[in-house]
């Protein structure tokens, strides 16, 4: 038997009406979490962002960055960036190398290579 949603058409009405002005983002959600019909019901701003992105509605994550502001990379990212940088191919086994590491050296590397 399917499980029913807990999501009632006002609901899903607000969180539609809530993208007009562009697309929703977690402090919105947050909001909306807050209105007594969500609050009540026991919906999350967590779960508001799922019913949003199952709806197909837009949304803008949330940009992770590091404790001194820089965007986060992957390590297999950072091993491409010496790639290019270097014009070699096949560096998989730098990605064993810290993060740090490889960051410092994609750094220096675009900056005096590239």
């Amino acid at each position: 038997m399917a499980k029913g949603s807990k999501y009632t058409e006002e609901m899903v009405v607000l969180i539609e009406e809530a993208t007009q002005d562009g697309p929703l983002n977690l402090q919105r959600c947050e909001e909306l979490a807050s209105m007594p019909i969500f609050a009540d019901a026991g919906v999350t701003a967590r779960g508001i962002v799922a019913k949003a992105r199952t709806l197909g509605l837009p949304y803008q994550k949330v940009v992770r960055t590091t404790k001194d502001g820089r965007s986060i990379l992957r390590k297999d990212e950072l091993v491409t960036r010496i790639e290019s940088a270097t014009g070699l191919t096949d560096l998989d086994d730098l990605s064993k190398a810290g993060k740090e590491t490889l960051r410092r050296l994609a750094d220096h590397l675009v900056a005096n290579v590239a």
